[in-house]
């Protein structure tokens, strides 16, 4: 059966009834370790230096690489809490211990399609005047948006499937989301914009209503994955059950 928007929102709503402190701090946590790395390469590297330019955007570019897989753990933390199962702060690490490889690639991948699309005004912003490096920066923010809300509605499932199925490869995994997909992009591209009224009301909280805002959107997208899949029909008992149906093909 597939869910409304409206109804996978209540379903989130209630998953999260009660349970919000730990999420909150999770993302909390997460964007203080990425905030404060992003922060030490941009406070002591030189941009005014090709060199060092180049290597800040490259390490900014492996940051978001990092955030990408402490999003994972994130991601595995609200399966857990959606299916009734233990949940821990120490979740956010999970990609990190298994098989980290297969959740590099797939992120990786992801992450490169929007950076090859934004490097033309990200480039160009490091040596235009202040107003027009601005414009760039926004523009090129902008524009990797629109390719991870387009690249996630073909393969935002690989994740969650990685999750699910530790002998499943990530190019598998990118497969089976393009086939789960298919008759769903219309659905995931909707949900996903729906939120945009309460992120243009974060912004007036100047953005701490992000730390609740984003629980709830990633507590929604992991039902989601979980009504595509059939799960929230046919319940799965135990994170074992899952992992006996797991895919045997390698990456």
């Amino acid at each position: 059966m597939k869910r409304t928007s409206a109804n996978l929102k209540t379903l989130a709503r209630e998953s999260l009834a009660g349970n919000f402190s730990l999420p909150v701090s999770a993302y909390l946590l997460i964007t203080i370790l990425t905030s404060v790395l992003s922060m030490i390469v941009t406070g002591f590297l030189d941009v005014s230096n090709t060199v060092s330019l180049i290597t800040s955007q490259i390490l900014i570019y492996l940051f978001s690489l990092l955030s990408s897989l402490l999003m994972v753990g994130y991601d595995k933390m609200l399966l857990n809490l959606n299916r009734r199962q233990p949940y821990t702060l120490g979740n956010i690490f999970y990609a990190f211990s298994h098989n980290p490889d297969r959740f590099i690639v797939v992120n990786f991948l992801l992450l490169l399609a929007g950076i090859l699309v934004s490097l033309p005004f990200d480039i160009p912003s490091y040596t235009s005047t202040s107003w027009n490096a601005m414009v760039l920066s926004l523009v090129g923010m902008l524009i990797r948006s629109l390719v991870s809300i387009v690249l996630a509605a073909f393969f935002g499932l690989a994740n969650y499937l990685l999750l699910d199925y530790p002998d499943m490869g990530a190019m598998q995994a990118l497969k089976e989301s393009l086939r789960l997909m298919k008759g769903n992009k219309g659905r995931y591209v909707h949900l996903y914009l729906s939120f945009l009224p309460l992120t243009i009301v974060c912004i007036f909280t100047c953005y701490i209503g992000i730390l609740w805002l984003l629980p709830y959107m990633q507590t929604t997208l992991a039902f989601f994955y979980m009504d595509i899949t059939g799960e929230l029909d046919n319940p799965v008992v135990d994170s074992e059950s899952i992992q006996d149906n797991s895919f045997t093909n390698p990456m």
